[in-house]
């Protein structure tokens, strides 16, 4: 199953574009432009390289495109993890020291939570940015 850069750009677009908005927020909140650089570029890597997974999926029919459940069951596990790159990566470059979020597995569940609603807004742009729509 060869991925071309057709099939996964419109993850990339959208991880990068998440990873933005999150340094925009950061930046809005009164932080250091470098803290949110940091911030933005640790969650637009992991988001666009399982966004690009996600997509390559969906191409090739192993994400039934059109169905909602099976793209939000893989954002429920990629999204927690992409997540968990950024926190632990942000600390690292930022702080200079490698250290997991308190309660680790409440942030996790958490982010599991919140990866349905990224999954619904993955679906709807991802089927906007394909020309013929998502694969059935």
């Amino acid at each position: 199953m060869p991925i071309s850069s057709r099939t996964s750009a419109p993850g990339l677009v959208i991880g990068a574009v998440a990873g933005l908005f999150a340094g925009t927020l950061v930046l809005a909140g009164g932080a250091p432009p470098g803290w949110a650089a940091v911030t933005g570029l640790m969650l637009a890597l992991p988001l666009a390289a399982l966004g690009a997974g996600c997509s390559a999926l969906r191409e090739h029919g192993v994400l039934r495109g059109g169905a909602f459940a099976p793209v939000a069951l893989y954002w429920v596990i990629a999204f927690p993890v992409a997540r968990l790159v950024q926190d632990v990566g942000t600390r690292l470059v930022l702080d200079e020291r490698f250290d997991w979020p308190p309660q680790p597995l409440a942030f996790l569940a958490y982010q599991a939570l919140i990866s349905v609603g990224f999954a619904i807004g993955f679906v709807w742009v991802h089927e906007r940015l394909l020309p013929r729509g998502a694969p059935r």
